[in-house]
């Protein structure tokens, strides 16, 4: 083999070996925490509505221009703010949040449940939340809904790039240990 195309096929997979490694770290640091919380990991805060808004930002990111919905609610007596998000792309219009907003409003009162670790938080991660009537607006398969498909894709993408990596450096002891 000539030592450009080696260089070449070195190079892309030591990017690879990069790239599974980060998506493995995401996977597991930054989705695993939200996936895998239980609901005795949380506690739930509860109070009159001081404020709530669902509101509409414009966001770009390399060029691409999407809509971001944001809710954010505050309860009286409490100096968090418990705020929902969800890039909506090219819509205007969020219904969850919207609902979410009018019937809290309605209500004046809410229960929010946040990660028991997470109470000293100004802005803790919100698994779920209900009026004060006790009827859930939103809930924790909202939260974890996305997170079910991203979490193992990014785990096969990490075993993906690791296992280019590790072919390409070691191919011999690779196909042994496929044997």
């Amino acid at each position: 083999m000539n030592s450009k195309k080696k260089w070449t096929k070195d190079y892309y997979a030591g990017n690879l070996l990069w790239f599974g490694i980060a998506c493995f770290v995401f996977a597991l640091f930054f989705l695993a925490p939200t996936l895998f919380t239980s609901e005795k990991s949380l506690i739930e805060k509860r109070g009159k509505v001081e404020n709530v808004k669902a509101f509409y930002t414009r966001v770009s990111s390399k060029g691409h221009k999407s809509v971001k919905s944001e809710l954010i609610l505050n309860l009286e007596n409490d100096t968090r703010n418990y705020k929902l998000a969800k890039n909506i792309e090219q819509s205007w219009n969020n219904e969850k949040y919207e609902l979410i907003e009018k019937e809290l409003k309605k209500s004046g009162k809410a229960i929010v449940w946040i990660k028991e670790s997470e109470q000293s938080d100004m802005e803790p991660e919100v698994f779920q939340i209900a009026t004060g009537e006790n009827e859930v607006l939103y809930d924790m398969n909202d939260v974890k809904f996305e997170l079910k498909f991203l979490f193992p894709f990014l785990i096969v993408m990490g075993i993906f790039g690791i296992g280019v990596y590790l072919h390409n450096k070691y191919p011999k002891r690779i196909k042994n240990l496929i044997k």
